[in-house]
């Protein structure tokens, strides 16, 4: 299990994420969301809507595993899209997801 997946195991046991698209959508747009985890199988269409919520917000976006695995790392069924709620889990993890990302020379 990577650092990515063990914090975010930790964060929603600490109940700082939303989970599923409406939820995240509803949060991006009350200002509750401090970053969003977009599962890379997810149909294009809902991954550029997400990208341009993300965007219009200014909140950052990744993309990073599957639905399968993500469900499994937060301890629910398949998950699409995470939102971090909390302000230090977000930052933790958006360092964790850009050296991912960088040592994997992938762009999210």
């Amino acid at each position: 299990m990577s650092k990515i997946d063990s914090l975010l195991g930790f964060a929603s046991k600490a109940g700082q994420l939303l989970l599923g698209t409406a939820s995240v959508e509803a949060g991006l747009k009350r200002g509750k969301v401090a970053l969003v985890i977009c599962a890379t199988d997810l149909s294009p269409k809902t991954i550029k809507n997400f990208r341009y919520f993300c965007e219009l917000y200014k909140v950052p976006f990744y993309c990073y595993g599957l639905r399968s695995e993500l469900g499994r790392i937060v301890g629910a069924p398949e998950r699409g899209i995470i939102g971090v709620v909390s302000k230090q889990f977000a930052s933790s993890l958006r360092r964790l997801l850009d050296d991912y990302f960088m040592d994997r020379g992938d762009k999210s």
